[in-house]
């Protein structure tokens, strides 16, 4: 019997899943769509207040691992056990499923098996609705070329580093050299276009789902 991913060692998991940086790819737009499509099919969609692509792979021209990042903020009166089991059925949370209680947050994916990376890979957020720092970042880049083709730049050198062995990508079990990395430059310019964006993601009673690319 294969291993689940979430049983390969720290040594299989970066053979398995080495970092990738590609250019950017207008598909992702439409990967996007069809699957949120799918999974508005397939879920109670009542409970989901608002959909976006959020990540490298929704700023146009950015270099980025090919994965597409959802972001699903959901009301507070949603049944997310039943929602989880849903999703299963599109093949979230099968091999990749993390929990966080304090504030709930859910990080679902689809795409991934000790074989490696299928060809569209997907990773999904779930929340309660809120005014999240990923929407803000991702606005950011998108009016700021320079800062984007910085941001670009950082994951670049940052790669390399790890390739030559300067930074550990997995500590203690865990992927996050590569994260942790970014994080300083991620926090810095959230921070920056919540300034300049003021309450643009501020919650606000939603009479139907929102979908934004």
């Amino acid at each position: 019997m294969k291993k689940r991913v979430s049983e390969l060692s720290a040594d299989e998991f970066k053979k398995t899943f080495p970092i990738i940086l590609k250019e950017y790819n207008p598909d992702y737009k439409d990967w996007y769509q069809e699957e949120i499509q799918s999974i508005l099919n397939t879920v109670d969609s009542e409970y989901v207040v608002r959909l976006n692509h959020i990540g490298s792979s929704a700023v146009e021209g950015l270099t980025a691992k090919p994965t597409i990042d959802i972001l699903m903020e959901i009301d507070g009166c949603c049944n997310v056990t039943k929602l989880t089991k849903q999703l299963k059925s599109l093949g979230y949370g099968e091999e990749i499923f993390l929990r966080f209680e304090d504030p709930m947050k859910l990080l679902l994916g689809k795409g991934y098996s000790v074989d490696g990376d299928a060809e569209k890979v997907y990773h999904l957020h779930i929340r309660y609705l809120g005014n999240w720092d990923e929407l803000y970042f991702r606005d950011y880049l998108m009016a700021h070329p320079d800062v984007a083709a910085e941001y670009g730049a950082l994951k670049k050198e940052i790669l390399s580093n790890i390739e030559q062995g300067r930074i550990q990508r997995i500590s203690n079990g865990a992927p996050n050299g590569y994260s942790e990395s970014k994080l300083q430059f991620v926090k810095q310019y959230s921070k920056a276009a919540k300034l300049e964006f003021s309450n643009r993601y501020q919650p606000k009673r939603a009479l139907s789902t929102v979908i934004n690319n």
